[in-house]
């Protein structure tokens, strides 16, 4: 698993490892939660194109493993590769 790392101060550290404790976890594990909280929250958030951020990374990375076809000279030869 990947690991992520930030630089703080002590007072900020012993801050997030109280709280963590609080809740009978440990800090990394708090950082998560919090992390994945607010990242759900910024991909709810719709977009000028009526789509949520969420939605248009999905397209944006389905659109960037996709193989482009064509162009085609005919019909013919464009409902035939859509056969396929």
């Amino acid at each position: 698993m990947p690991t992520v790392s930030f630089k703080t101060d002590v007072k900020f550290r012993d801050t997030l490892q109280t709280l963590a404790a609080n809740k009978g976890i440990n800090t990394s594990a708090y950082i998560k939660m919090l992390l994945t909280k607010e990242m759900n929250s910024e991909l709810a958030v719709v977009t000028a194109n009526g789509l949520t951020v969420a939605e248009e990374i999905r397209l944006l990375r389905i659109a960037a493993e996709d193989e482009v076809s064509g162009p085609f000279t005919t019909t013919k030869a464009l409902m035939k590769h859509l056969r396929k």
